[in-house]
């Protein structure tokens, strides 16, 4: 970026990454991870009997996943050693606004989650980057393989998705494969 550019535009990028450390970038991703969670933990709570097996295993899949993230997450963190955690407050204007809250609706379900996937994989990589530049390669490559996680999170909601929009019978949508974390 050139002087000009710099003094219209700022250069925020460089600038945040400079003044964060990699504690806070990764209480702020573990912040946006337990939002994401939150949000899982919703739509699997509203998938009741109605809902077909393979998508309520599929929510229960995404919830285990990010429980498995937050872990890691903590873990990472606990190596910084900080005394009291630098993200106080949570973003007021919150991704989440924009979607409705009380749908019960399956697609709505499986949209909403598609779009905040799609909306933390960006954060994931935002986040990487960060943290590559600031010189924690081991956080660096645990968000890198978080993002492979998210990718295939993000597979199976679309899978789920396209298969509502054709009323693709159940038994042809892909099961959340079982086991521990991580698969």
């Amino acid at each position: 970026m050139s002087k000009s550019e710099k003094a219209l535009f700022g250069n925020s990028w460089t600038d945040e990454t400079v003044t964060q450390g990699p504690a806070l970038i990764l209480e702020k991703y573990l912040s946006a991870t337990l939002q994401l969670c939150w949000r899982v933990e919703q739509e699997r709570l509203r998938s009741s009997g109605a809902t077909p097996t393979k998508t309520r295993l599929l929510f229960d899949g995404l919830a285990g996943e990010l429980q498995f993230f937050i872990a890691s997450l903590q873990k990472r963190l606990k190596l910084w050693k900080r005394k009291e955690p630098a993200v106080t407050e949570r973003d007021q204007t919150s991704y989440w606004r924009l979607f409705p809250v009380d749908s019960y609706d399956l697609r709505d379900q499986l949209e909403v989650l598609l779009c905040g996937y799609a909306h933390h994989a960006r954060q994931t990589s935002e986040a990487c980057t960060k943290l590559r530049q600031a010189g924690d390669l081991q956080s660096s490559e645990l968000l890198a393989t978080i993002s492979k996680r998210i990718d295939r999170c993000l597979w199976f909601l679309e899978i789920h998705l396209e298969g509502l929009a054709l009323r693709m019978d159940e038994n042809r949508l892909p099961a959340w494969p079982e086991g521990n974390y991580p698969p």
